[in-house]
């Protein structure tokens, strides 16, 4: 096989990952939508709501773990009605279980040691594992998405009477909602 047949196969191999990562679109257009929501009833009806911190804690944890349960359901038939899963779809999977289990010790170390809030290190873990994901799959908005969760990492660092659900919100939709749609709008050539 010459070289050009090489890199021909390899990069029509990448445009089929692409298609099939289509799912991950979803995923990442779904958490978008889903953690916006949150996050503004929060903004919007936290004085309301939440009278106490526990309550704050509960809405946190029991509504993000039910988005992870329907998702993995979502994603198990996904990938049983596609028959088959490539290294790319898997190794993005792991990444994104590593994620799910990076959130949670986050905010189970930030909730009994209450020494600091968990948003700007969910950024940054979500930040990172976007760019991985971006670089693995060869998708530049995606890449963005995560190094704009960077760009308001620091905003709230650089300012720490920043309203973390506002930033949250605005980060979620340019770090994820956005690329997200664009990955499951993808066309192959």
């Amino acid at each position: 096989m010459k070289s050009n047949d090489q890199i021909k196969l390899i990069n029509d191999t990448i445009n089929k990952t692409k298609e099939n990562l289509k799912p991950l679109g979803f995923n990442l257009v779904f958490w978008g939508i889903f953690i916006n929501i949150l996050s503004a009833i929060h903004y919007f009806l936290g004085s309301v709501i939440f009278q106490k911190i526990l309550y704050v804690w509960i809405y946190w944890i029991t509504f993000p773990l039910l988005g992870m349960i329907y998702m993995i359901r979502w994603n198990i038939k996904r990938g049983i009605k596609i028959g088959y899963e490539t290294i790319i779809g898997r190794v993005v999977g792991i990444i994104w279980a590593v994620f799910g289990f990076g959130w949670l010790l986050i905010v189970i170390i930030s909730m009994t040691t209450k020494s600091f809030h968990p948003t700007p290190m969910i950024l940054f873990l979500l930040g990172l594992v976007l760019i991985m994901n971006g670089l693995i799959i060869k998708f530049k908005p995606l890449t963005a998405g995560g190094i704009v969760m960077f760009i308001f990492i620091y905003s709230i660092i650089s300012n720490p009477d920043a309203n973390y659900l506002i930033v949250n919100m605005v980060a979620v939709t340019f770090g994820m909602l956005i690329p997200g749609f664009f990955l499951y709008k993808y066309k192959t050539n």
